[in-house]
């Protein structure tokens, strides 16, 4: 007997032993009848063709079913990992139940090293660590299918035993598929967070809510990217924001893009030449505001290359700051566009029309709407109170009709139910429920749906709509001191950027230019 015939003959014996007879001998037949192809074909054991030759041959739903049931039979006990014609396993690989993984995992000290542990006891353990995080059934559903995808991915590479090259290969698989059009941008995130969460649970047996950045690279040489991580390295130690390094990382890498570099040793022969050249480079890719931010990090990094003795002459003194004029005058929308705000606002989510009504109606900053909590609304007396956060001092505003609606819309329509202990308002639409960061994401989407265009300035952030009550105000000729307590300034002198909005006015007082260029004499000294 060939290899087929052997595993046909232990199929139906086992069969033979879970059916009744009449089911048995339907069975058998059709056991027979692949054994009968294979004998044409010159088969002799069980493989992907002979499969595919024989469900081929379904011309019925009830007879499909019988051969793929049948070549399911004989994949299984074969362990060939065969396909269907769908692309999927005939015989996916069982995940192990989360009994079993505690049973396991449960006196297991973390972290765990590769090649000891079924990655089907991890997945459960992560999936039991993710439930604090009361996530939809649908986002649940995504992790997991990922993580069946993993499993599979391991399964038909050698075993799914867990290992952390193997889950890294699962991923660069997944982006090769990205990069060739055959899986979308949504999916390669879910895979990649899917590992990532995995190995967290690996290293410490379970796993805390955060968003996973990707190792950013800036060149495939090694030498280069041991820099780079030495002088983010360095910054640390100088007490850093964290916003400040990542900045001091984006500049780095474009130093080296800019610069042609391809190693280390480049470095020390660099000529001015060639930083100039960089710095024409950026330039194209930057407005002066941004020019006058990257420029003085590049003369910092340039200056570390130096005291590193990684380059022979210090060239920092070559970067020169820009110079620009700073726009005094404020930005905010006109009559027009601030209509087509409005229109566009109808169709927005109830979260943003609720946020973006705080801010154009009671100008509220942005960072002041993020924290609204409920207890800050006197629902009674129609008040919102609270202490800003810029300033710290307490502000009471009107809470008005189209504001409070849109207000309880959101919270009773909208706001996830199981956001329920959350005190803010305004909460991230996915587990875990907490407060928002920014409003300028989404004031920025409307501004762009509408077609808006800001007086003064371009401009897409939420202080618009604060500059824009300011201006409505001046132009009703409300009191400066009414707009100062309604803006919650501390000070008169707050207001002062504010004056530029009163064209009006501003025009009936210009300064006569009539000696502008003019020369004259004063005390024997020319003047011009």
């Amino acid at each position: 007997m060939n290899k087929l015939q052997t595993t046909i003959s232990i199929v139906t014996e086992q069969q033979k032993q879970l059916l009744s007879n009449s089911t048995f001998e339907v069975r058998k037949n059709y056991l027979k009848q692949l054994a009968n192809l294979a004998d044409e074909m010159g088969i002799s054991e069980p493989c992907q063709g002979l499969y595919d030759s024989y469900t081929a041959r379904a011309s019925t739903p009830d007879l499909r079913f019988q051969l793929f049931h049948t070549v399911r039979l004989i994949d299984k006990e074969a362990k060939t990992k065969a396909f269907t014609p769908d692309g999927m396993l005939y015989n996916e690989p069982c995940i192990p139940s989360l009994e079993e993984a505690e049973k396991i995992l449960g006196k297991v000290s973390f972290p765990i090293d590769d090649g000891l542990f079924n990655t089907g006891h991890l997945i459960r353990r992560a999936e039991r660590e993710m439930d604090y995080l009361q996530l939809s059934d649908s986002t649940r559903g995504q992790y997991m299918k990922a993580w069946r995808e993993l499993y599979i991915f391991l399964y038909l590479q050698v075993d799914t035993i867990f290992s952390r090259n193997r889950c890294n290969a699962f991923v660069q698989d997944a982006v090769t598929k990205y990069q060739n059009n055959k899986l979308r941008m949504w999916k390669l995130k879910i895979r990649r967070r899917a590992v990532n969460v995995l190995f967290e649970v690996a290293d410490t047996g379970c796993f805390k809510w955060k968003l996973f950045r990707l190792h950013k690279t800036c060149c495939h040489e090694e030498s280069l990217e041991k820099l780079r991580l030495q002088y983010l390295d360095f910054l640390r130690t100088k007490n850093l924001e964290k916003t400040t390094i990542d900045l001091h990382d984006y500049v780095i890498r474009i130093m080296f893009t800019g610069l042609g570099i391809t190693d280390v040793s480049e470095i020390s022969i660099m000529k001015p030449e060639k930083i100039q050249g960089m710095l024409l480079s950026i330039s194209e890719r930057l407005n002066l505001n941004s020019r006058g931010t990257i420029f003085p990090i590049i003369r910092q990094i340039l200056l570390y290359l130096h005291k590193t003795k990684l380059m022979a002459s210090d060239y920092s003194g070559m970067i020169m700051t820009p110079a620009y004029q700073q726009m005094h005058l404020k930005p905010y929308l006109n009559a027009s566009n601030e209509i087509k705000l409005y229109e566009a606002m109808k169709d927005a989510p109830l979260r943003t029309k609720a946020m973006m009504l705080l801010a154009l109606r009671l100008g509220l900053r942005d960072i002041d709407i993020c924290n609204l909590k409920f207890n800050q609304i006197d629902w009674k007396n129609d008040r919102i109170t609270l202490e800003q956060e810029k300033t710290g001092v307490m502000l009471s505003l009107p809470l008005l009709d189209d504001v409070g609606n849109a207000i309880m819309d959101y919270v009773m329509n909208e706001r996830p139910k199981s956001a329920g202990g959350v005190p803010h308002v305004f909460v991230r639409k996915q587990a875990p429920y907490k407060k928002l960061s920014s409003l300028y994401m989404y004031c920025s989407r409307l501004f762009t749906k509408a077609d808006i265009k800001t007086e003064n300035r371009m401009s897409r952030g939420t202080h618009v709509c604060r500059h824009t009550l300011t201006h409505k105000l001046l132009l009703e000729k409300v009191p400066h001191q009414v707009i100062t307590d309604t803006l919650g300034h501390v000070s008169k002198e707050s207001d002062k950027p504010y004056l530029s909005m009163e064209e009006k006015m501003l025009r009936e007082c210009p300064l006569d230019l009539s000696l502008v260029g003019q020369k004259y004499w004063e005390e024997g000294v020319a003047h011009a």
